[in-house]
């Protein structure tokens, strides 16, 4: 297959060894994703009114939170700001301000009776499409509605207009402290599980590669996300076949580690693999 040696950190490769179902098809792991907290003219989120807060987040599975205190007011006030996590295919958004708050202090409670919310980007286009969220609301503020959480191939917003997290209790506006959540207290965390799209061309080349090296990668097996890898691990072999930055990897005992195998362009020309 004319694979070449390629250096690599000890740490890349003891994650490229742990399990091959960590994820299917997609993964944040490894990607910049920018991500904004915005305010829109009305709940049609294409209305921009104002950017409060903007960063670039490194996603990594290895690290939680990715992003600690994202404001949403102004830098200066601290008191309304979110932990944000992404791993694998879910971005967690944790309500961080109201574990600050004292007994009587309302300063960290939030209610939005206004459109605003976070805006996800793959601004560097370096992930596949999106092609469904689905909102997982078991610890979620109180009021927040899961229609309201959009997206299309490369944008997820979540709007939290009506969603409120309270320290002390209102008429009709419950406090959010929830016993239940044995991570935070409260009912301060919003999940989004995100499906991205197969990366069918990718899959064809593999498949084909499976039936012309069936000694070598013998399946067929299931493609998944690893540390920035789309990847195919074989358990007869103990082998691993994946790709990253437009280059095909063979991984395993037989190849001496990590071994290049060549541009994916190539691969696709030499098995006729069809865009």
């Amino acid at each position: 297959m004319n694979f070449k040696p390629l250096t690599v950190s000890s740490l890349l490769l003891a994650g490229i060894a742990t399990s091959p179902f960590a994820l299917a098809h997609g993964s944040f792991d490894e990607h910049y994703v920018n991500v904004k907290f915005e305010l829109w003219n009305s709940d049609d989120v294409t209305s921009l009114k104002e950017i409060r807060n903007e960063q670039d987040v490194f996603a990594s599975d290895y690290y939680y939170p990715d992003e600690l205190d994202f404001f949403v007011s102004t830098e200066d006030v601290d008191y309304f700001n979110w932990n944000i996590d992404f791993n694998q295919q879910t971005i967690e958004l944790t309500y961080f301000s109201i574990e600050l708050a004292e007994i009587g202090d309302s300063s960290y409670q939030y209610i939005y009776d206004s459109p605003q919310g976070f805006h996800f980007q793959d601004s560097e286009d370096n992930l596949p499409d999106i092609i469904n969220v689905t909102v997982e609301t078991s610890f979620a503020p109180y009021g927040l509605d899961p229609k309201l959480v959009t997206f299309d191939k490369d944008n997820i917003y979540v709007n939290l207009n009506g969603s409120m997290c309270l320290y002390i209790a209102m008429p009709g506006k419950p406090d959010c402290t929830n016993p239940d959540n044995l991570t935070t207290g409260y009912n301060n965390q919003i999940k989004l599980h995100v499906d991205f799209a197969y990366d069918a061309r990718t899959d064809a080349l593999f498949d084909a590669i499976e039936t012309k090296y069936y000694d070598l990668f013998p399946g067929p097996e299931e493609s998944f996300c690893i540390l920035g890898y789309y990847a195919r691990y074989y358990p007869e072999t103990g082998l691993y076949m994946g790709t990253l930055n437009g280059h095909l990897y063979g991984y395993g005992g037989r190849f001496g580690g990590l071994l290049d195998a060549g541009t994916m362009d190539a691969w696709y020309e030499q098995l006729q693999i069809p865009e």
